[in-house]
């Protein structure tokens, strides 16, 4: 597995964390959530980028 893929499948991961945390914000924890979805959107961001400019020095598109 190359290095755009293992990027791939952990944002795919992060994605699915973030709207399992959006579906349940109903609740009384609501402070935690917004908190722990405020870290996982910038690591997914992260992962973004890498993957970006991973493509950009020839990686698989």
């Amino acid at each position: 597995m190359s290095d755009v893929d293992l990027l791939r499948e952990e944002i795919k991961e992060l994605d699915e964390q973030i709207f399992r945390i959006r579906n349940s914000m109903n609740r009384g924890d609501n402070g935690v959530k917004l908190k722990k979805l405020a870290v996982i959107t910038r690591l997914r961001d992260r992962c973004n980028r890498s993957l970006s400019r991973l493509q950009e020095q020839g990686g698989e598109a």
